[in-house]
């Protein structure tokens, strides 16, 4: 799906495209859609600091929306954005700073895949993923990326990830029995990935799994909104 979000011509139709300094529209989107999931995350970061200052990588980090905020917490010390659309990571996500009123001086920002990541083995505290982990093609892949890079007794929040519960499963079983008469029991075929943005569709034992099968305990919160924060601990 890189090609997609590297398509600046379908990007200058988004709201979150602020190149030109209009702010109005970008702001509206952030605080309808999202800064209701980064604020109620936050506490899992500042929970978390037991009065150090911490290094934390915003992967897939988009114009920047989060690693800006992330910068103003003065518990913070380091921010290290990654992302893999050059026109995101580069001009957007300068405005955004300017939009948001963030610590540059904090900021890092990297042009890359969340596959390979460039920092030293055992280097972040914190690794945050908002809006991003269901991208992955690869989870388990991912995973160790970031296990890799983690410190020990790290953590990694996922931020706006969707809740399947047992109720939609139910409703879209009955859709491909009625509508497309199937029976269809598997789960990854009843909700198959978006081939364009590359959604990806887990349940919450899912996640447990490939959290657990890592070595991390996990919880997580769900949202109003349908989606769901994870909260993973390196043991």
């Amino acid at each position: 799906s890189s090609d997609y979000w590297n398509n600046i011509e379908i990007e200058k139709n988004k709201e979150w495209y602020i190149e030109n300094g209009d702010f109005e529209k970008c702001l509206e989107y952030l605080n309808k859609n999202l800064t209701k999931e980064y604020l109620s995350s936050e506490k899992y970061i500042i929970n978390f600091s037991n009065k150090r200052k911490l290094k934390i990588a915003d992967l897939a980090s988009g114009i920047g929306w989060t690693s800006t905020l992330i910068s103003k917490l003065d518990i913070v010390e380091e921010v290290h954005a990654v992302e893999i659309s050059k026109h995101r990571i580069g001009k957007l996500f300068e405005e955004c700073i300017k939009m948001l009123d963030g610590r540059k001086d904090k900021i890092f920002r990297y042009l890359g895949s969340f596959y390979d990541l460039k920092f030293e083995d055992k280097s972040l505290d914190i690794l945050y993923l908002s809006q991003a982990f269901h991208h992955a093609d690869a989870p388990l892949k991912l995973l160790i990326e970031c296990d890799r890079v983690l410190k020990n007794n790290g953590r990694i929040i996922l931020v706006g990830e969707h809740f399947i519960s047992t109720k939609l499963i139910i409703r879209r079983f009955i859709y491909n029995l009625i509508k497309k008469k199937q029976i269809n029991f598997n789960f990854f075929e009843m909700f198959p990935p978006d081939p364009v943005s590359g959604d990806h569709y887990y349940r919450v034992s899912d996640y447990v799994f490939m959290f657990k099968s890592l070595g991390y305990s996990l919880t997580y919160e769900k949202m109003n909104n349908g989606n769901c924060i994870y909260i993973a601990d390196k043991e």
